[in-house]
């Protein structure tokens, strides 16, 4: 939160001599002192000081005597706190939970979405190189993508665009070389770039299914920003932290893009009341 100026107080500049290393410095002292305990500058001694010391011979009281002319300092009043960010922290919150089920159960996440997608008219591009076990690139490979069935160029490349998007077979078949099947996540908008190697023989090969494990990682990794800003709202502290949090956790996604919306939303009520952050732990720096 911001504190704002509201009480005037009056201070006066005092001198004094620090009596471990008699140091001399100056420094505000507020008005009608009696005591006060400071610490020197020079060599951190701590001691008291007053008006008019009691006992001469007390090592830890120093007299001080005003040193100019008496100022006014504006000191900083609290103000009240909100609920403006709890409803923030509550959006990033269920982003959080949101995001961590759609994790766990990435594969049917996957496929759903995918498929919503698709309806409504994204489609993907996939680049597929085929390669030997000595990495030199085959050319004239037979592969097959859903009804399109197509050849790889003189560079061993198979290349095509508007592809359904979601999990995809891809079928590879070449003279002298084992026919592979593959699954692969076709997604919007990111090209697939993807090499593929055939084993020398005949009859089938090994067929490699879509490996969920490393989407279930990106998902939980993104939902975790979502629990941060959620942290930083209840604290109100840190506007940049939750600001950055909130636009992280877009991609975490969640049951068709639900998670990703949500912190759109949290996204523009931070901004809206980002003067309900402190600057720090102690409120704005003026």
């Amino acid at each position: 939160m911001y504190p704002y100026l509201s009480r005037v107080n009056e201070v006066v500049k005092g001198k004094t001599t620090c009596p471990r290393c008699q140091h001399e410095f100056i420094l505000d002292l507020p008005e009608n002192l009696e005591k006060h305990e400071v610490i020197c500058p020079k060599c951190e001694n701590k001691f008291t000081i007053q008006a008019k010391c009691s006992d001469p011979k007390l090592v830890d009281e120093c007299s001080w005597e005003e040193y100019g002319e008496p100022r006014k300092t504006v000191l900083s009043s609290i103000k009240p706190k909100t609920n403006k960010l709890m409803i923030v922290a509550i959006l990033l919150s269920c982003v959080f939970a949101i995001g961590l089920i759609t994790a766990v159960f990435s594969d049917a996440f996957i496929e759903s979405s995918m498929n919503l997608t698709s309806d409504i008219g994204f489609t993907g591009s996939v680049k597929i190189l085929v390669t030997d076990r000595s990495n030199n690139s085959l050319s004239n490979v037979n592969v097959t993508l859903n009804d399109l069935t197509s050849t790889t160029n003189e560079n061993g490349i198979f290349f095509v665009e508007n592809i359904k998007l979601g999990i995809q077979t891809l079928k590879l078949s070449g003279d002298g070389y084992k026919t592979q099947t593959c699954e692969i996540l076709v997604i919007p908008i990111f090209n697939l770039k993807k090499t593929i190697e055939l084993e020398t023989g005949v009859g089938e090969g090994n067929n490699i299914n879509f490996d969920y494990t490393g989407c279930t990682l990106i998902l939980a990794i993104f939902s975790v920003f979502g629990l941060l800003g959620t942290i930083t709202c209840l604290k109100q502290q840190h506007a940049d932290v939750a600001i950055m949090c909130s636009l992280i956790s877009i991609f975490s996604f969640g049951f068709f893009f639900i998670g990703s919306i949500i912190s759109i939303v949290a996204f523009i009520l931070i901004m809206k009341y980002r003067e309900e952050f402190e600057n720090g732990n102690k409120g704005k720096i003026f």
